[in-house]
Formats: structure tokens, sequence, C-alpha cells
């Protein structure tokens, strides 16, 4: 049985050099086990990788799938499972609650779009017009202001709730290492990458 997993975001900065950050999976197994291990974890997300995958555990390690990593729907009748593991991908909703146990809760860093488009108060934008631009990271039509002061001037968009055209956050860094090329705007990661995604 497979459970769905969360998109590996990081808070880690985009290095200036091409990086391979992998494929995103969606789904993996329920427990994950390296024979290194003293109990059995549940992975938050995982990573496909050119020479194998790599599961994040709620728990804060990592598991490598270097074909001995040990999966299971239902751990065996004895071993240990991982609390924390167990814990925060119930109260997160991974997985059912088992009956009879107290409300478990846990709010994990998830893919939600920000309440300000992060192409507010930047100059990535197609100037429409005198002091109106339209926003390159969500398509919004808004007002160009100058900020700052004397000494730390800016000129750029006025902050604004995204648009419907956001482009997609990235699974790694979701809106946080946005950058301009050729006149797109998308995650840094992406650029280093020569736009594959």
């Amino acid at each position: 049985m497979s459970v769905p997993l969360e998109p590996p975001l990081t808070r880690s900065a985009v290095v200036g050099h091409a990086i391979n950050w992998g494929k995103p999976l969606t789904t993996g197994p329920r427990y994950v086990r390296t024979p290194g291990m003293s109990r059995w974890h549940r992975p938050r997300h995982g990573v496909r990788y050119p020479r194998g995958v790599s599961y994040g555990l709620w728990c804060g390690q990592a598991a490598r799938d270097d074909g001995r990593l040990l999966t299971a729907d239902q751990p065996p009748a004895g071993d240990a499972v991982c609390g924390t593991c167990e814990g925060r991908a119930i109260g997160a909703g991974q997985d059912v609650q088992p009956d009879g146990r107290p409300p478990l809760l846990f709010s994990p860093a998830r893919l939600v779009p920000p309440k300000k488009c992060p192409g507010s108060r930047t100059v990535w934008c197609e100037e429409l017009a005198w002091n109106v631009g339209r926003c390159l990271a969500c398509g919004t039509v808004c007002p160009m202001r100058s900020s700052g002061g004397p000494y730390n001037p800016r000129w750029g968009l006025t902050t604004h709730p995204p648009g419907p055209d956001l482009i997609p956050g990235c699974p790694f860094h979701a809106w946080r290492e946005l950058g301009v090329q050729d006149g797109r705007v998308s995650c840094r990661c992406t650029h280093n990458l020569g736009g594959q995604a």
C-alpha cells in the first residue's frame, strides 16, 4: 500500500552551479527501514535521482534506497516504530488515525500559494504604460511606485495578492527562490538546469 508524500520543500538556498534536483515523488511506501535503523520510519517526501530514490522521514532523518531498503505496509509484530514519524504522519493526514486514540495534529510546510505575490516590490514586469506594469510572476496589472529612501531607492510593482496566473511553485523551494531569466520568472534551480523543471 502506498501513501501520498509531501513535496520536498527546503529552506536551503539555490547555489550558483547546476544541480540535479531529481524528480519529486507523489506516493511512496508506508514504512521504510534501512539495515542500520533500529526502528521503522514513515517517509514524508521522496525524490528520484539518477542513481536511486531518497526518502526524507517525518523525524528528520533520510533513507536512501540502495537496494537494501526495507519497505512494509505494516511493520512485523514486535518491531519498533519511530513515534515521531508515526505521530507526525497521522497528524498531518498522511494516513488514517487508529481507532480509540486521541486526535493527533501536525501542520507541515505545504506547497500553498503565498498571500503576497512574489513579484510584489520588484521590477519583474512588463511596463504597459506610465507607472503601470503586468507582473511576470502572476499576470496581474498593477501600479508601479518608488519606495525606499534617499540612500536605498527602489522602483517596482506595488504589493499585490497573487493573480490567477501565478507561476507554479517549485517542489523544492516553493516561491522563495524566484528569479528572472529570458523574460520569464521561475525558480533559480530551474535556471541552473537550463530550463528543465
